[in-house]
């Protein structure tokens, strides 16, 4: 078909599209609400990294310091926001793997997915923090920059490409190692969460600084109930992880709340250029009863490295940019007039009307665009 034929077989769709979503809304301010997901907007450009002062157990390490502003989630990703990924994708992994029976690794132990059957376990509940394989990790992340497209290239494109996570004839794991130009979404690289969990740009009279503990602070949180005295969602109870943000006073300076406790974290940073299969982690999870080690796992620079394709822990997304993904103009809102602007930069065969980001203008960028102004 040529391409005024096929501008032609797009410009009713997108006219009568348009026609039912003049109605747009105000989103401004901070943070910004995507997907259930408050986002809270990580500033200061260009800070600095830790020095030796300030990591006292790796006082060689040099991490922290981001040259760009992004948006972090200030809650990390729930059983609820998980099983609607899980009911979305279990068509393809049941395609992909040619097994009814969903692993772990993709449901996590809160949610069973079997024989076309989905649902939360007993005992669990869709405010806690769940978790994934970094595989599937990468695969939710795609399904949010599509704009929750429920189709198979949703998941396996975008921002990270799944073709990649294989070996080749000598053993070596493919994965790539950062995500892709254009991402909507993403797990923040080590350096993006040591700053969102550490640097204050307030500390030392406003000449900036890290503090040794995600609390915004230099000593230890303790593990606990909140209405004990508690700071992290850690314990030795079986009544531990509690949902996300139950402890509503105890936050980084940028406003991220169980930085430690809840889940450890996935972070997009391999923990070596050669061993891509490998990632860091970061933060402690609900398991984690230790309190006052010298070597405390949640003190500032502490990472462990995690598998990507067999292991389950938690995830904490990664935005960008000031602005909604849809606010095409800018101006704070989401409304007709970003759907005005799309519409012309589709008729116009504008690269930025292709929001699917394959090279071709067709009813997915349609698809995805609306994702992604009606999330």
């Amino acid at each position: 078909m040529s391409w005024e034929k096929h501008i032609k077989s797009q410009r009713m769709n997108l006219g009568l599209l348009a026609a039912g979503l003049c109605a747009g809304g105000a989103f401004g301010g901070d943070p910004l609400s995507l997907f259930g997901y408050d986002f809270a907007l990580v500033g200061d450009p260009g800070n600095r990294d830790t020095n030796d002062e300030e990591v006292p157990m790796y006082p060689d390490t040099r991490v922290g310091g981001v040259e760009y502003e992004f948006r972090l989630a200030t809650t990390e990703v729930t059983v609820g926001q998980h099983l609607e990924f899980v009911i979305a994708y279990y068509p393809f992994y049941v395609k992909n793997t040619g097994s009814q029976l969903g692993h772990t690794a993709f449901t996590d132990v809160a949610i069973r997915a079997a024989f076309g059957q989905i649902h939360i376990r007993p005992g669990h509940f869709e405010g806690q923090p769940t978790d994934m394989s970094w595989e599937y990790a990468a695969r939710y992340i795609n399904w949010l920059h599509h704009g929750k497209v429920v189709e198979d290239w949703a998941f396996e494109t975008g921002v990270y490409d799944t073709s990649t996570f294989v070996q080749d004839d000598d053993g070596n794991w493919q994965h790539q190692a950062q995500r892709n130009l254009g991402a909507r979404f993403w797990m923040p690289t080590k350096d993006e969460w040591m700053k969102a969990g550490y640097w204050d740009p307030n500390k030392n009279n406003g000449k900036g600084g890290y503090w040794i503990f995600q609390n915004s602070s230099d000593i230890e949180p303790y593990p606990g109930f909140p209405d004990e005295g508690g700071e992290r969602n850690a314990g030795d109870t079986d009544e531990f992880p509690l949902a996300v943000g139950s402890y509503p006073s105890v936050m980084s300076p940028w406003g991220m709340y169980d930085m430690s406790g809840g889940q450890s974290e996935y972070t997009e940073t391999a923990s070596r250029l050669d061993r891509l299969q490998r990632r860091s982690l970061a933060g402690t999870g609900y398991f984690y009863e230790n309190y006052g080690d010298y070597d405390s796992r949640d003190i500032i620079a502490f990472t462990s490295s995690i598998t990507t394709f067999n292991s389950s822990d938690g995830l904490r997304v990664g935005a960008s940019g000031r602005f909604h993904p849809a606010d095409l103009n800018a101006d704070g809102h989401v409304n007709y007039f970003d759907i005005s602007l799309f519409i012309r930069w589709f008729i116009d065969g504008d690269e930025r009307a292709d929001f699917r980001l394959d090279g071709v203008f067709d009813l997915d960028d349609v698809r995805v665009f609306l994702g992604l102004m009606n999330n």
